[in-house]
């Protein structure tokens, strides 16, 4: 018997099957990052208790599939940005229904931007400050919708004091957002030497010289094959560090999605 999660995944393993053929359709690049690249990588598929996937693609390629993707899938996939991810596009299947956190909507595959990075130490920090400024305070205008977890000392204390002040009430979400996404820009994907996921989870441990990028690879995921940056080791190493070791087993976990419909046919 399939489980939910596995279901959900098959889902997700459809919808990125589409959107791998409508980025060769429209000639556009992209990597599988995060757990997505560690999942074939180690497991040739998901990680077993991983229920997302992350893709990233160069800045000018990410603008032109939101310009000119949409199209090319079925009526039930949409490309909506997130805001409670700090605009972050999103493939989302309008047949299903799941809730994340606090928020409902349907299953989805994650589709960062790649944009470039200064370097030289004393640029690199203020560009890096600058960014982590603009997306504190876009994640604190949403702060009724985010979902409840340990963020460490000082995020739960900024957390809980924006609550009692009610600071997220004139924070204008969408300006923020804007303003976030202008500075990152500052730097292009081409002209850059340093380039990465500057809105991940692992923030500059997802910035690396741009030949680990490279041309890319094709690697087996599941019953396909992705996109894949040309020096996988190196790019995970800086992020998980031994990444082919398993997490403990109490680590090995999903994510907080509840599933509420999956529909019919999705997969």
């Amino acid at each position: 018997m399939v489980s939910k999660l596995r279901e959900v995944q098959l889902i997700e393993l459809e919808m990125l099957k589409q959107f791998h053929k409508v980025c060769q359709k429209l000639n556009l690049e992209y990597f599988s990052l995060g757990g997505t690249l560690l999942g074939a990588v180690r497991h040739n598929g998901f990680i077993p208790w991983d229920d997302d996937i992350d893709l990233g693609m160069p800045r000018s390629d990410y603008e032109k599939f939101i310009n000119k993707a949409q199209d090319h899938f079925p009526e039930n996939i949409k490309l909506i940005p997130n805001p409670m991810n700090l605009n972050i596009l999103q493939l989302v299947n309008t047949d299903t229904k799941i809730k994340v956190g606090k928020v409902t909507c349907g299953v989805f595959i994650d589709i960062f931007p790649l944009d470039g990075f200064p370097d030289g130490s004393f640029k690199a920090f203020l560009h890096d400050k600058r960014i982590l400024f603009y997306r504190m305070l876009c994640k604190l205008s949403v702060i009724d919708i985010l979902e409840d977890r340990d963020r460490g000392a000082i995020e739960n204390w900024i957390v809980r004091l924006t609550k009692v002040t009610r600071l997220n009430k004139i924070l204008d979400s969408e300006k923020l957002l804007i303003k976030l996404h202008s500075i990152i820009q500052n730097y292009d994907y081409s002209n850059s030497t340093r380039v990465g996921n500057v809105l991940g989870r692992y923030r500059l441990k997802e910035v690396v010289n741009k030949e680990i990028f490279g041309k890319g690879q094709s690697l087996q995921f599941e019953n396909i094959s992705i996109k894949a940056p040309s020096q996988t080791d190196a790019y995970l190493t800086q992020i998980y560090g031994d990444y082919k070791k398993l997490p403990p087993v109490e680590n090995q976990v999903a994510h907080d999605i509840k599933i509420i419909s999956l529909g019919k046919d999705n997969y």
